[in-house]
């Protein structure tokens, strides 16, 4: 399978990817006796949706490599939870309590989403294209990287770990996976060819990368040794399947595959933090309309897939609407916009060092009544 047919069938990340049963994965979010308290929120839980989610990489790769028919595979894991994942940062502005404080700071809640937009049209009219696709793959490298820490960080609280490792474990995650999607860079003409043409040195990058990694990996093995109390399994296991998210760039050569594959675990992951936030934070209906249908979608399942599947659906006929009437370019400026607006965003909405964050978030993530920044 080549590139381009991924581009051409799915529009890959930078081109812009029984549940009614008390028992089920969704269902189980009750509060948690003190015993389970190492899990943010069980076993069954955190195992499925944050420790081998990445694991799901697996079941859209595989196909793609073995049969031109596993492309179905991902397109499908493209509109039911790629795209699913990157709207799922608009559901903040249906919460009453965020709206109000977002309306406090209309320039960088409001305004800046419509000038990344604005910039991508610009962009792609011009035919600047690399210059997307270079930021897309650069910034979901740290946006990834970002969030691996921060659920990581929540076991840390709920284990008994020190704010002050936080910094060390950033820099692991960032040197670890910044190091393997650099590994073999030349598999994204975008970024390579650019700096071939300004005879930039591409192996520095890569060695930038792995420093970082291996300075942040001495100091965070060290605090870890000195707690007082040893790492639990909750913890360990989800660190260990943080630094391997981004294995896909050592064996897939096709880097738009293999980005995907590594994304389906961050995709997973994200929708799952931000589907528990939302159920424990929003269990009793009420509030405003738009807060309502949040609490709805939060806590019945069945609306929940509904939500879902409508949002990918949605996508899914715009995209072959665009094609339809010979625009398709308006469409992949949608998708860019997009993830990037997903990127800018979460560096808002989940900014611990902004009281409002700690407040409105903190305590629904952790038993503490708020979050110190990290």
């Amino acid at each position: 399978m080549k590139a381009n047919d991924l581009r051409e069938l799915a529009y890959p990340l930078w081109e812009a990817v029984s549940p009614h049963r008390e028992d089920s994965v969704l269902a189980d979010a009750r509060p948690l006796a003190p015993a389970r308290r190492g899990w943010v929120q069980s076993p069954l839980f955190d195992l499925s949706l944050f420790t081998v989610s990445p694991l799901a990489g697996l079941f859209v790769i595989l196909p793609a490599l073995w049969s031109p028919k596993g492309l179905h595979v991902f397109i499908a894991a493209t509109y039911l939870i790629a795209i699913p994942h990157y709207v799922s940062s608009f559901s903040f502005y249906l919460g009453d309590e965020n709206l109000t404080y977002y309306r406090t700071r209309r320039l960088a809640f409001f305004v800046g989403p419509l000038l990344i937009l604005i910039s991508v049209m610009a962009l792609r009219i011009m035919k600047i294209d690399a210059a997307v696709q270079s930021a897309l793959y650069g910034w979901n490298v740290f946006h990834v990287s970002m969030q691996s820490a921060g659920i990581l960080s929540l076991y840390r609280r709920l284990n008994g770990g020190l704010p002050s490792e936080s910094r060390s474990a950033r820099a692991s995650l960032l040197g670890v996976n910044g190091g393997l999607a650099f590994l073999h860079i030349d598999r994204f003409p975008p970024i390579y060819q650019n700096l071939l043409r300004i005879h930039f040195p591409v192996w520095t990058i890569r060695a930038a990368f792995l420093t970082v990694a291996a300075v942040g990996l001495a100091f965070y093995l060290d605090s870890l040794r000195r707690r007082r109390k040893r790492i639990r399994a909750p913890e360990l296991t989800f660190l260990i399947s943080s630094l391997l998210l981004f294995h896909p760039y050592l064996w897939v050569r096709d880097s738009d595959l293999a980005t995907f594959g590594m994304l389906m675990g961050h995709f997973l992951q994200y929708l799952g933090i931000v589907w528990l936030l939302n159920r424990r934070k929003y269990s009793m209906v009420e509030g405003s309309g738009h807060q309502r249908l949040l609490s709805s979608i939060s806590t019945k399942t069945p609306l929940l897939m509904l939500a879902l599947v409508s949002v990918g659906l949605v996508f899914y006929l715009a995209q072959k609407s665009s094609a339809w009437l010979g625009v398709p370019i308006s469409y992949v400026i949608l998708w860019n916009s997009l993830a990037l607006v997903h990127f800018y965003l979460d560096g808002l909405i989940w900014a611990f060092k902004n009281p409002f964050v700690r407040k409105s978030i903190g305590p629904y993530l952790t038993p503490e009544s708020h979050m110190a920044a990290e």
